[in-house]
């Protein structure tokens, strides 16, 4: 852990604070936890239920 400046005040703020203590400006990208339906997921279960009523 390391201090940095604040883009938007000039504030030392840890490296490890997602938003500076002094005015609030976010400091990281937030991140997903990948618990949403990406995409592929969606593209899967359409193939998926094609196979399955293939054999109907």
């Amino acid at each position: 852990m390391y201090l940095t400046q604040c883009p938007a005040c000039d504030h030392r703020v840890s490296s490890q604070a997602e938003s500076c203590p002094s005015c609030g400006q976010p400091l990281r990208a937030k991140t997903t936890n990948g618990g949403g339906i990406t995409f592929w997921g969606v593209v899967g279960a359409v193939i998926l239920a094609i196979i399955i009523m293939s054999f109907e």
